[in-house]
């Protein structure tokens, strides 16, 4: 198998699609491009890829890795006790660059969630990632794809070469479209906190979460 195959990130074709959810669903590691920066992502049923990438990407053992979902129905299968306005978020911004985070729900193991019990979401509005969470079952686990401390890629040259060699498969997919990472936001208290800054602004959040226009 080629380990790096060029796609077209807008319109990916079925066959790449396929071989990457194959290599998803059997446990493996892939590099692919979302419109924030490029991931390392494994499938949510896998056993041993979270920890894998963990350990390529150098990240502490204590700061478990986002979920990337197909759509905001996911606050509630891998949350619990989710505000309403954490709902409000999702809906003004999912698909889209907002990272919104729950308190973990029983079906989130105790490995992916964090010393407060919470996990992070995020819906991507980005095709081949929406396709391949569909076509591989499962919420793809992932984090930027680069060695923690270091600038996350916004684009495939951008990467770096012992990553690409680490994954199983990597999709080339060009430069993404914002090439910083997800605005980040907790929301597990009365009210949203952004805890990263990225391409959504803490003002869009607020006025979401209250209900008035993003």
């Amino acid at each position: 198998m080629n380990k790096v195959i060029h796609i077209d990130p807008e319109n990916p074709s079925a066959e790449v699609v396929n071989l990457a959810a194959t290599v998803l669903r059997d446990g493996g590691i892939i590099v692919f491009p979302t419109e924030t920066v490029y991931g390392i992502g494994a499938s949510a049923t896998s056993c041993i890829g979270p920890q894998e990438i963990i350990d390529i990407k150098m990240r502490p053992k204590n700061k478990p890795l986002p979920w990337l979902v197909e759509d905001d129905a996911a606050l509630d299968k891998y949350g619990v006790d989710v505000p309403e306005y954490a709902h409000r978020i999702a809906k003004a911004f999912w698909p889209g660059a907002v990272t919104i985070v729950v308190k973990a729900a029983d079906i989130v193991a105790p490995e992916f969630r964090d010393d407060r019990g919470t996990v992070a979401l995020r819906s991507p509005d980005h095709e081949l990632v929406q396709e391949l969470i569909r076509a591989s079952g499962a919420a793809i686990i992932t984090t930027s794809a680069n060695t923690s401390g270091l600038p996350a890629a916004g684009s495939f040259t951008d990467l770096e070469e012992r990553i690409i060699h680490a994954a199983d498969l990597a999709l080339d997919g060009g430069e993404t479209p914002h090439k910083m990472a997800s605005t980040v936001v907790d929301c597990t208290g009365p009210e949203p906190v952004v805890t990263r800054v990225g391409p959504v602004p803490f003002e869009q959040i607020e006025a979401a979460a209250q209900g008035l226009p993003a």
